[in-house]
Parts: C-alpha cells; structure tokens; sequence
C-alpha cells in the first residue's frame, strides 16, 4: 500500500464508527440541527451557483459540519473565530446568521460585508475570514495578546486545513504563541486533500509533533464518533481558556464534496464509502430529523423568495481611508535643537502615552532597537512592547490583529529589507478589510523601519524599497525627515484608521534637526502631512527638486554648495505623504518661472515614484524639461568608493544637476 493509501484505510476505520442515533440525538439534538442547517445551506449554494445565482466561487464544507459545530457553537459572544476559504459553517456555528450569509453570496447589499467579501471574505463581530492559507494565523494572534494584557476571560480559534501546514507563517504563529502564551486554539480539520493533492504528497512526518515541538500542548479527535468529538473539543477550548495557553487540535474529517464545485480526483468508491458512513446521512434514516431538514429547507426557500436583492453601487462603495481633504496654508519650520533619533523617541513615547502597543525585534530595553528609537520604552511600559522573534511576517498580522481590536499599535521592521515578508499582511489584510468586510473594520496598524543606505550595510540591508508598496490601496505611506520635528507628523497620523508605513531613512537618525540658514528659509505647507519646502533667500530659484526623506535633507544641506559648484539656485520640495501623492505646491511652482524639475528617489528610478511625478505634470498639461535621479539599477555593495556611485549622493547629484543644466541651454 501506498503511503496515502495507509491514511484513507485508517480514516476509513474511523469513519466505521458504530453511531448511535438515538443517543447522540438526545444528548446533541441542538447541535445536531444546527450541522443540518449548515449543510441544507451549503446544498442551497451549490444549486445557486449551477443556476447562475452566484458570484465567484463556493468552497463547501459538506461532511465536516460537525467540526464547525463542536467547536464555535458554544463560544462566548466576546471569542473570536478566523477562518479560512471553506469557512460557511464556522461562520454559521459562531454567529447563527445564515440568511444574511445567503445574501452575501448571492452579491445583495442585505449581505454580511455588503456582497462585496462573497464567499471566501466574511465578518461579523466575532468572526473574519479571508482567503490565503495561513494568513489571518498571526492576526488571531494579535486578538490572543489583546485578551491577556487586558485580562479577558476569551479565547480566539483559528481553523485551518492541512494544506496550511506548508505555509511558513503557520510556524512563525504557532512559536509566538507558545512564547507569549496567548489564548488561542489552532484547529486541524484535516481531509486527507490540499485541493487535490494528496496529503500523503504534501505533509512529511507526524502533523501533532509539528505544534509539539513548539511546546504547544495537542488534541485529536474525528466527525464520526460524535460524543468524542464534543469531548475533546470542550477540553481543547477549556484548556486555553483556563490556562491562558495556545493549544492545537486536530479534527479528522472528510468532505463529501468537491474541494469548490466540481473540481474531484478523487477515487468514486472512495467518496460513496465516507457518504455511506456520513453522520447526518445515518440521522436522517430517522423520520424525526427528516420532518427537521424539510422545516430547514421550507425556511431557506422562504428567505430566498424574500430577500432584499439591491446591490451596491459605485458610489457607496469608492470609500478611501486615506487622507483626502488638504489645507495648502504655509508655515514656516523652527525645529528644536535634538537628533531625529531622539525626536523620534519622544513623538512615539506620546503614542505610547496614549495606549498603542510597539512591536518588533530587539526592541525592549536595554537594547532599544537597532537604532535606538525605542530606548525606555518598556522600561516605562512593559505591558505595551513586546521585543519578538525575527518573524517580520507574523509580528505585523499580529500588529493588525491588535488594530481591529481598536488599538493603534506600531510594529518596527529592523530593516527596510525585510519588509519583503510582510507584503501579504499589508496586502491581503489590513490594506482589505475596510473594504472587503463592508466598511465594519478597519485596521490602523503603523509599520515603522528605516529604508535606504550610505552606511556601508551592502546589497541585503541598504536597499530603499518604498516604491513597491506605493501602489498598494488604502495604505498610507509615509516618508519622515530630519527637516522637520516628526512629532507632529506622527500625532496627524493617529487621526486616521488607515494601515500606514513609516519610512525612517538610516543616514537621518544621527543628524539634528534642520535649523534655518542664511542661504535657505524653510517652511511646510499643507496639512495633513503637507510638503516641506525650501527656497532661496532674496532669489528665485532655477530648478526645482523634489525628494523625500533623508535624501531631501542632504540636498538642502547642500544648497550653497551646488550653488557654487554648478550656478544653479535650486528649491526643494520634501514629500512627507509618498501615498496619497499630493503635489499641489510642485505643479503651482511649476507653472511658474522654474525652468525645470528634477526628482531624486533614493531606490532605482526605473518604474518609481518620479514616473508618478511626470505623469502627473503632464495630466496637468506642464511640459517641462524633466530628470529623474535614483540608483543605479543593481545591487547595493558594501564598499564605501562603490556605494556612492550606485546611490544618489551629494557628488552624483550634483554631477547630474550639471548635464540637466547643460541640456536645457543646449
């Protein structure tokens, strides 16, 4: 026999179960009728999709009912429950709102997320669930650490299948469980299939000593002996409850179905043997539970006649949580005499003044973080940090699972490099869920990390990659310099429930803050955010550059400079808001007597945000000469001499302004 062979022989003996009707019917007759109702839905999907009455796609959860059931139907309302694409029947368990469910499938307005989640994407109060293997782990998580520092008597439960078992932030959350001990039950419902990968083909080795190794105390049970599986499940959710403990359980299972609507390898005579042998199929051989499948099936046909079948339109849907309305009113800068490091230090101790939790590697004291911006922190308040594993991907979904909680907490990536982890946390959750759960949540989580390079870090932790994440919707991103205090512009931030991304550029940290010269006057206009703008003194000005971030700072360091090394009087637009892009200020200057525009970006200028910049001038029918300045398009080396001919520094800058210069006067 074939490894996959050996594990359907042993679900078959379990499935073999001698049920006993009569008695489970008396001791789980509510249970019983809440897993028909759940497939008397799922059925009623399936007939609206083969009639064209559905959007998207279904993934049911026929034959496993009775886990979604003995897990959620006696939670408290406080609990929460995530789930993944096959969540019907979990959503039905924690919050008994089929016909709102049935509404949201078929696209109505009447739906739990307004028809816009469908399937895969839903929420109430208590419950979410989305579609990537894995990715709610982390935020369940964060729901876990937000119960136990605020001493709640509630447990969070995260269903998944076996196919998230190979997916790496599966281990990242089970280890940051097991480490802050949060209240949260992982449930296996294992189906022997990953889609229609044999599980045999996808999972090595013994699934419970994956947990195991984490310390992470286990449980099995199955959906055939019913009395069992009740058992077990109370203990499980007992066990995190009492203990304040993650615990994992394993439920074995198998859907009678296709893994969505009729997409099935699996062998026929495999599927008729679980049917045969299925609970509710051996239940309704009594009259009783047939008179109560005919009541269930009469109320859903009832709800279908009688649904409200508006639809959302355009226009009560295009909702932005990004900041949209600016006041362009100019004041001038008068920046204390400190570093941005410690600048940074105290406008983020306010916010820790005011509640949010701070996340990220290395960040308690005595260490503070890499670059010091947490010093005394959790010295002040342990309660609110927690210095975690390098698990960039999961310390953020934890993050967001604090958000939606109604905290603001701020999660520090050590580098900017390694953002490149979190992008499905940004993306497939918190950038989301205002949206896909119907406008009910949001999630302001704030990821902070100092981007960029000239500190002779090389290719892996000196790259600026804030371009990749300018077009993620609904994320508000950031770029902060030593220009200006920083304070205010983290207290504007606070006022918005939007997902944001704070860029903290390395070479900024060391530096005082911009203090007013005789050459340059600075001021800032706008507001939220608004743009930093420098001008010459008495002149006006030839080119204008606009930059951000530390990159913005060294070229108004270098004004005069490039004055006499080049004859060139330049101003200075520092975007402080990369997205939304407001640009306000650059077109009206620009309309004006300048001759030309250069952008300096510190990543590669290739597909970044000067093209953006363009594309906007020339919407607004400005046709100036324009240059882009940025990196050249490799690899950042180590090697000092060789790093400041990659990146745009001060002398490749200049060198840059000099052929621009030449160009326009031919």
């Amino acid at each position: 026999m074939t490894k996959q062979e050996d594990l359907v022989s042993y679900f078959k003996k379990l499935a073999s179960f001698e049920l006993d009707s009569n008695k489970v019917s008396k001791l789980f007759e509510k249970e019983i009728r809440e897993a028909f109702l759940i497939r008397s839905v799922e059925n009623t999907f399936l007939d609206l999709f083969k009639k064209g009455s559905m959007n998207g796609t279904v993934h049911t959860c026929v034959g496993q009912e009775f886990s979604a059931v003995a897990v959620c139907s006696d939670l408290l309302d406080s609990d929460w429950v995530t789930s993944s694409h096959r969540c019907h029947g979990h959503f039905i368990s924690k919050t008994k709102n089929w016909k709102n469910l049935i509404d949201e499938l078929r696209g109505f307005k009447s739906g739990v997320c307004m028809g816009i989640g469908s399937s895969q994407h839903l929420f109430r109060k208590g419950f979410l669930s989305n579609g990537p293997q894995g990715a709610l782990l982390p935020v369940a998580t964060g729901m876990g650490v937000f119960f136990k520092k605020n001493s709640l008597n509630n447990i969070v439960v995260s269903f998944i299948g076996e196919g998230t078992l190979g997916q790496g932030v599966l281990y990242e959350t089970l280890n940051l469980d097991s480490i802050l001990e949060t209240p949260h039950l992982f449930v296996l419902e294992n189906n022997l299939y990953s889609q229609s990968t044999p599980q045999a083909n996808a999972i090595s080795g013994n699934i419970l000593e994956r947990p195991g190794s984490f310390n992470i105390k286990t449980f099995e049970t199955n959906t055939w002996d019913i009395e069992h599986l009740f058992s077990v499940c109370k203990e499980a959710k007992d066990f995190v409850r009492t203990e304040k403990k993650p615990a994992f359980l394993k439920i074995n299972t198998y859907r009678l179905n296709a893994h969505s609507k009729s997409d099935d390898d699996r062998d026929l005579s495999e599927i008729q043997f679980f049917i045969d042998r299925d609970p509710l199929q051996h239940l309704l051989k009594e009259n009783y539970w047939k008179d109560e499948i005919k009541k269930i099936k009469m109320q859903i046909d009832l709800h279908l006649e009688s649904s409200d079948d508006t639809i959302l339109s355009l226009s009560e849907y295009s909702k932005s949580q990004l900041p949209s309305e600016f006041s362009f009113q100019k004041r001038y800068i008068k920046n204390p005499k400190e570093r941005m490091v410690h600048s940074l230090n105290k406008a983020y101790f306010e916010c820790l003044n005011d509640g949010s939790f701070f996340l990220g590697e290395d960040i308690a004291d005595p260490y503070g973080g890499a670059f010091k911006v947490t010093k005394g922190f959790s010295e002040k308040y342990p309660n609110l940090v927690i210095s975690s594993p390098i698990s960039e991907s999961a310390i953020v979904g934890v993050g967001i699972g604090l958000s939606i909680m109604g905290n603001k907490p701020f999660v520090e990536i050590m580098f900017g490099d390694f953002t490149t982890h979190i992008f499905d946390q940004l993306i497939s959750n918190a950038s989301k869920f205002y949206h896909m759960y119907g406008f009910q949540i949001s999630s302001p989580v704030r990821v902070r990390t100092p981007m960029g390079g000239k500190r002779g870090y090389g290719p892996t932790h000196s790259q600026s990659l804030e371009k990749f994440f300018l077009g993620i919707d609904n994320l508000l991103v950031i770029a902060l310099s030593s220009l200006d205090n920083p304070e205010e512009t983290i207290k504007e931030l606070q006022n918005f429930d939007c997902p944001a991304l704070l860029i903290e550029n390395k070479t900024d940290y060391g530096k005082v803050l911009f203090q007013n010269n005789d050459f340059l006057k600075i001021s800032k206009i706008g507001a939220p955010f608004g743009i930093i703008h420098a001008i010459p003194t008495d002149v006006e000005a030839d080119i204008a550059i606009v930059s951000y971030g530390g990159t913005a700072r060294e070229i108004v360091d270098a004004a005069l400079e490039i004055f006499l090394e080049t004859e060139i009087i330049i101003e200075v637009f520092c975007l402080v808001s990369l997205s939304p892009l407001i640009l306000d200020p650059v077109i009206n200057s620009l309309k004006g007597k300048v001759k030309g525009l250069v952008i300096v970006e510190d990543h590669s200028s290739n597909f970044g945000i000067g093209a953006e910049i363009v594309c906007r001038m020339a919407e607004s029918s400005i046709y100036k000469p324009v240059k882009r300045i940025g990196a050249k398009p490799y690899p950042i080396p180590s090697v000092k001499a060789l790093e400041d001919k990659i990146l745009p520094t001060k002398d490749y800058i200049i060198e840059e302004l000099k052929d621009f210069f030449g160009e326009i006067y031919g």
